[in-house]
């Protein structure tokens, strides 16, 4: 059972080629590549990486995922019902990016050593931050 809890903070980082290969290995030239976080009120993250062509996205990183923002203050349960109620306008890309994110923070909060590692690299903000093109937090 997962404990309940609500979505405090939604964090999408657009990574510069060198974090891109480090963390996403044999990635498109032509894409765009990133993580999304989501944080809990009980201090659980859960994290969903993404990979975008270029040609796919319109407008910039904020346009993309402003769409997410309605998730803050849902639980979780409740951010999956949304995400697939709007699984159709988002898109493949989206969804998935999403999906995944708050399948790993279910993994996380159900049993606490299951779950996506947190990789040492997204434990250091600072270069984190350094290796982000584009940074939107809601």
């Amino acid at each position: 059972m997962v404990p309940e809890c609500k979505i405090t903070r939604i964090e999408c980082y657009r990574f510069d080629d060198e974090l891109s290969d480090k963390l996403l290995p044999g990635h498109g030239r032509d894409c765009l590549c990133g993580i999304l976080s989501i944080s809990t009120s009980l201090g659980t993250s859960g994290l969903g990486d993404y990979e975008i062509p270029c040609g796919n996205l319109k407008g910039d990183l904020v346009q993309w995922a402003v769409v997410f923002q309605k998730l803050k203050g849902l639980s979780l349960e409740d951010g999956l019902e949304y995400v697939h109620q709007k699984k159709e306008a988002w898109g493949e890309t989206r969804t998935h990016v999403i999906e995944s994110a708050l399948t790993d923070l279910s993994d996380k909060l159900q049993h606490r050593s299951i779950g996506k590692k947190e990789l040492d690299i997204l434990s250091n903000r600072s270069y984190i931050f350094d290796h982000s093109e584009a940074y939107v937090s809601f």
